[in-house]
């Protein structure tokens, strides 16, 4: 069995820094071949069809793995060239494409693959809302040992992506573009964002906070999202609602932080967040800034988190992708979120592959 192997090197660059994508941003993602070398830990032993450069042999080279060069690929590589490179491994015959990469990657490989093989990402972007990722590339490897083994079934999922320009200034407008086939095995695979139309709850979600756990010497990492933002909102601020912001109490010390930013700050830290809809990421999709060295300087107890009662109920489970499995661990377990006034439902986190 063949299997397409292709990596966006760009994908997810933008995220550390604050951007909300990184269409158009042409700077290497140090963290990815970190990604890659995780999912080839998991990944059975096929021969992998591979762009040249950084799209893939890079990657290859050097290693045990069976691996055959294509003739597309290059290291300053355009959306055209992730095309070439799936269209060429469509006609060498491959079963199964896998890319790395965001939302953006998603599209360009559906582009030509749409439901002539099935596709699954290494999650890798900062934009990941589509529904054919892994969870983490841990699982992108078992998925796709399930698959040759038989085991994974071919279902239909969404591929999804917003403007980037709108998304960086705070509008959330989502688009669907393809339905492709992907493959799914217990819990390895992501379902696509949701958006929920909200009732009251997020006010007295945000009362509640600010009434009773709101402390004025307490540094606050406000993540993004309507949930969070409300809270600001309530505090006399007008938000970007994609945005991380830094809070000490009631008032705002930095809007649209970035990672270095996080990173200069000193005392006692909490990370007030709401989980993406649908998916159930708590750290990892959209809130990039919250890198390793930074999750390391807070516990578990010092995650905060709110969802209105239907978000959460249509979630089976919290996810993390910290980047660094063994933060995902330590912050596994189970959460009290917050779900309107001195009101909380229990959730747990998902179990890591």
């Amino acid at each position: 069995m063949k299997v397409g192997f292709l990596v966006n090197p760009y994908a997810g660059s933008g995220g550390r820094i604050g951007l909300k994508g990184s269409d158009n941003f042409r700077v290497y993602n140090p963290e990815t071949p970190q990604r890659v070398k995780r999912f080839l830990s998991r990944a059975p032993d096929v021969e992998y069809l591979v762009p040249r450069g950084k799209m893939g042999e890079e990657y290859f080279r050097g290693t045990s793995r069976r691996y055959t060069l294509l003739n597309s690929g290059k290291d300053e590589s355009t959306r055209e060239d992730t095309i070439l490179s799936v269209r060429e491994m469509i006609e060498r015959g491959v079963m199964i494409i896998v890319f790395v990469g965001g939302d953006g990657t998603a599209r360009d490989v559906s582009e030509i693959a749409k439901d002539l093989v099935p596709i699954v990402g290494v999650p890798s972007g900062v934009k990941m809302h589509s529904g054919v990722f892994a969870t983490n590339p841990e699982s992108a490897g078992d998925l796709l040992t399930y698959f040759i083994e038989g085991k994974a079934k071919t279902v239909k999922a969404e591929v999804i992506d917003v403007d980037e320009e709108e998304y960086r200034r705070g509008r959330f407008v989502i688009k669907l573009f393809f339905i492709v086939n992907t493959i799914s095995f217990g819990d390895y695979l992501t379902p696509s964002k949701e958006e929920y139309n909200y009732s009251g709850e997020l006010d007295d979600i945000a009362n509640f906070f600010i009434n009773k756990l709101l402390n004025n010497d307490t540094i606050y990492i406000m993540g993004p999202g309507a949930t969070v933002k409300r809270i600001e909102q309530m505090l006399g601020y007008e938000p970007n609602f994609l945005s991380v912001d830094i809070f000490q109490g009631k008032k705002l010390i930095k809007s649209g932080a970035n990672y270095d930013d996080l990173l200069k700050l000193t005392g006692e830290l909490k990370v007030v967040l709401t989980p993406i809809g649908g998916q159930g990421f708590i750290i990892g999709r959209g809130n990039q800034e919250l890198g390793i060295e930074v999750l390391k300087r807070v516990s578990k107890e010092d995650i905060i988190i709110l969802s209105s009662r239907l978000k959460l109920s249509r979630i089976s489970c919290l996810r993390f992708d910290t980047g660094d499995p063994s933060l995902d661990r330590k912050f596994s377990g189970v959460y009290r979120v917050i779900v309107g006034y001195d009101e909380y439902m229990t959730i747990s986190t998902c179990s890591i592959t």
